[in-house]
């Protein structure tokens, strides 16, 4: 079961055939067409991302899902049982995947594509340079107002002399 937000509210897909209600949404079959790459899981503080992927789309809506998938939105993955007899979810899905999406890919064919949507975790942010200074300017940005920063610019070039 996933759910990955677009610009126009969110797409919510599983991999089995029909409807499937959980937490008061309805997520569309996709059967064989949808998959996951394989969710990794390590003893280690490491991010590790998946890629969501969706086949036979035709050729006419790949500008569309250009559109509507942006980087950094929400991707999430659960796995869940589905009772045979009834169609219905056993207890509630596990939440496997939770992070952010990436840019889409697109393996196109004569005909028909397939889109590639890749999702990394939120420890990815935790590797990113924090690109701060310290300046009046900078300081402006959380602390409206304060002026602690304000003589730092004139520190750099002046001249003191201790006798």
């Amino acid at each position: 079961i996933a759910k990955i937000t677009t610009t126009s509210g969110s797409a919510r897909l599983w991999t089995g055939i029909g409807d499937l209600q959980f937490e008061s949404e309805t997520y569309t079959g996709v059967g064989h067409f949808g998959g996951v790459s394989n969710v990794q899981e390590s003893s280690y503080l490491q991010a590790n991302g998946i890629t969501f992927s969706l086949s036979g789309v035709p050729s006419a809506y790949l500008s569309m899902a250009l559109g509507q998938i942006q980087y950094g939105r929400p991707a999430i993955l659960w796995f869940g049982l589905i009772d045979v007899a009834t169609g219905l979810l056993v207890n509630s899905p596990y939440k496997i995947f939770s992070g952010l999406t990436d840019v889409p890919a697109i393996n196109e064919g004569p005909d028909t594509s397939e889109v590639l949507i890749s999702a990394e975790s939120r420890l990815a942010d935790l590797e990113r340079p924090r690109v701060r200074r310290y300046t009046h300017e900078d300081q402006q940005i959380d602390h409206p107002g304060d002026r602690g920063f304000e003589y730092v610019t004139a520190l750099q070039d002046m001249e003191i002399e201790w006798i």
